[in-house]
């Protein structure tokens, strides 16, 4: 390695991303501005899969999902990994994100330890500034609602591709 090419990655971290429907509406977070990454960005709620939750993904984001919003398992209904996404940024860790979604039983708006939940349509989205890596994936994340809702297709596989600057370039589907 030379001094002028980016460290590869040497760890692995994942992460879990969950979108609810309810209505033809979509539960979203708002990043609160005190957060180190990506303050007053949205997302979906989530967090850090960890070490010993790798056996089990879904409990790993159903996890995530109570502490961030309090929200149970058994008020979500057709809970389904959707996509599976591949990040390698320039210097830091290979990154996979699991986007999840499920259909909420009541619509609810719960208090958040991470920032703001909110409900938002799809028509919406393009207005939010959304965490560059997700923010195509949100539109897709819909129409797999919209075409399955129960969630029977295969988890979909991307990969991230990021300059060597660190920005993000583009997301390939497969």
């Amino acid at each position: 390695m030379t001094d002028e090419s980016p460290a590869q990655p040497n760890t692995l971290a994942a992460y879990t991303v969950v979108m609810l429907q309810h209505d033809g509406r979509y539960l979203l977070l708002r990043r609160a501005e005190s957060k180190r990454f990506a303050p007053g960005r949205w997302t979906g709620i989530g967090g850090k899969v960890e070490r010993d939750e790798l056996g089990d993904l879904q409990a790993a984001a159903l996890r995530e999902l109570a502490e961030e919003s309090g929200i149970a398992a058994h008020d979500v209904s057709h809970f389904v990994l959707r996509r599976a996404l591949l990040l390698a940024r320039p210097g830091g860790s290979l990154t996979l994100l699991l986007y999840y979604t499920g259909t909420l039983v009541a619509l609810v708006l719960p208090p958040c330890p991470e920032g703001t939940l909110a409900w938002v349509t799809p028509e919406e989205l393009p207005g939010l500034d959304v965490i560059e890596s997700t923010r195509p994936v949100l539109p897709l994340l819909v129409e797999d609602l919209a075409r399955d809702p129960l969630g029977l297709e295969r988890v979909r596989l991307g990969l991230a591709d990021y300059r060597d600057d660190g920005t993000f370039a583009r997301e390939v589907w497969l």
